[in-house]
């Protein structure tokens, strides 16, 4: 018996359908899509009343710039496009904003100032699309050989229709955990392929696979993980990656500065921008007070 719980009254949530929709590649995709896109819009604490701020990251993340402007006398962030005719071909003199409700095009530094998320105004969509590809494929694969990791006896085959669907049936108590076997309706013999009694794929190794490619991600926007961290990690390997991870991450951080510095010359405000302080190692790693070889030797000692 199943204990009633929150998420179990919820309407419009089946625990059974749920679960076998969401243990497929286009499930885990979405899922990663948005996790990692939540992710990357904490990067940053920004105080940029009136306008949210993650109104801000969500048009930096998704277009790589975000215009900002009076919209009935209130400031607000629009996705928009640069365009005119100047001596670069990416700087314009004018962008064009647009929103459900207004549309116009407008004087960068007159009517409106405009917000990079690093120098090239480069989006971070395309590396989250990259990362949700490949964790969606190592989550995918690792459930399913948990799955076949119950039962190693190969691929049952079908030949008649009744088979079929007491195969389906086995199947789906397999992946339920449940007890189940193949009725061979009509005593033919249910033939199985690839009869094995190992395991395809190594889970352990899926796994720190799948670990491996979130770490990646995190190093690619910049932010350190602890992933690789091992009992004889000395202060040189813990320090070692820090300054590529600064690259893209002070960036990004200088890019908003900047933003917010015109920002607040043409519309009187006060915005502020500092990296989230769940992710500022910076000062951990750059303080001189802090000895770097106590600190691998703590970590030696801890593990």
């Amino acid at each position: 018996m199943y204990l009633n719980m929150y998420l179990d009254r919820v309407p419009g949530i089946n625990i059974t359908e749920y679960a076998l929709e969401n243990t497929t590649y286009s499930a885990f995709y979405y899922y990663w899509r948005d996790e990692l896109f939540q992710r990357v819009c904490r990067l940053f604490e920004e105080k940029t009343d009136p306008v949210p701020a993650k109104e801000i990251e969500i048009r930096l993340m998704i277009q790589g710039h975000c215009g900002i402007m009076p919209y009935k006398g209130e400031l607000t962030a629009f996705f928009g496009t640069y365009n005119g005719i100047s001596k670069y071909m990416d700087e314009k003199p004018f962008y064009c904003v647009h929103s459900p409700l207004y549309s116009g095009n407008h004087t960068v530094g007159k009517d409106i100032e405009v917000i990079s998320n690093n120098t090239l105004r480069n989006p971070l969509y395309d590396m989250i699309h990259h990362y949700a590809i490949l964790l969606a494929h190592a989550e995918v694969t690792y459930v399913h050989a948990m799955v076949n990791a119950r039962n190693a006896g190969g691929t049952p085959i079908a030949k008649t229709t009744k088979q079929l669907h007491s195969i389906k049936e086995f199947l789906g108590k397999l992946f339920d955990g449940k007890f189940g076997v193949v009725e061979d309706i009509g005593e033919i013999g249910v033939e199985y392929a690839g009869t094995s009694t190992n395991t395809s794929q190594n889970i352990d190794s899926i796994w720190n696979t799948r670990q491996r490619i979130l770490a990646d991600f995190l190093s690619d926007i910049g932010v350190k993980s602890g992933f690789d961290k091992r009992s004889n990690t000395v202060s040189d390997e813990i320090n070692a990656d820090t300054p590529s991870l600064l690259i893209n991450l002070d960036d990004m951080l200088n890019a908003r500065k900047e933003g917010f510095e015109k920002i607040n010359k043409l519309f009187g405000t006060s915005w502020t921008v500092e990296l989230n302080p769940d992710i500022n190692y910076v000062n951990y790693f750059t303080d001189p007070s802090i000895d770097m070889e106590k600190v691998g030797a703590k970590n030696e000692e801890d593990n």
